[in-house]
């Protein structure tokens, strides 16, 4: 039996790129899609997800160099609820450092998907442009260092995340 390669995550991308370019800041990452699974990693505003083709963002796997790390949340679809509104995640992620993989969101089969997400890094400025199920591409939005963050998506309920660019 032939071993299978390790799975490409937005770690080994960034590190990839802080080989070549070690004093550049990136930001890598990959999503996971409702009935697709995981997408190969990109990385400094290249578009991951898709537009129109009804596959819901369930996870994001992130990974920084050159920016102190990052922290994130997930705001995730709500089965209960009454608002309108989705919901966070219970909490933040640890902050995570230069060219590891952070997470948010889940792969389980029955996790929700995500409508929206928050994310912070250590030191610069973290940018994000997300594509909602039925809206057009929203304007890129930033936010300095911790304790600063920026939200990428929605709290409707009803709609979900489809694609997501970030840069630092």
């Amino acid at each position: 039996m032939t071993a299978k390669p390790p799975q490409d995550t937005a770690a080994t991308a960034v590190r990839r790129l802080a080989g070549s370019d070690p004093g550049g800041r990136h930001i890598c990452y990959r999503v996971y899609l409702s009935g697709r699974g995981w997408q190969k990693p990109v990385c400094d505003g290249t578009l991951a997800g898709t537009t129109g083709q009804n596959k819901p963002i369930k996870s994001i796997n992130i990974a920084v160099t050159g920016s102190g790390g990052s922290a994130a949340n997930a705001f995730v679809h709500d089965a209960k609820s009454t608002s309108g509104r989705g919901k966070w995640e219970p909490q933040w992620t640890a902050t995570i450092g230069n060219g590891k993989n952070n997470y948010i969101g889940s792969t389980s089969k029955s996790a929700p998907y995500m409508t929206g997400f928050a994310i912070n890094i250590g030191s610069g400025q973290v940018c994000e442009i997300a594509k909602v199920h039925g809206y057009a591409w929203g304007g890129q939005d930033c936010a300095d260092a911790r304790p600063d963050f920026v939200f990428g998506g929605t709290l409707e309920n009803t709609r979900w995340l489809e694609a997501v660019k970030f840069t630092v």
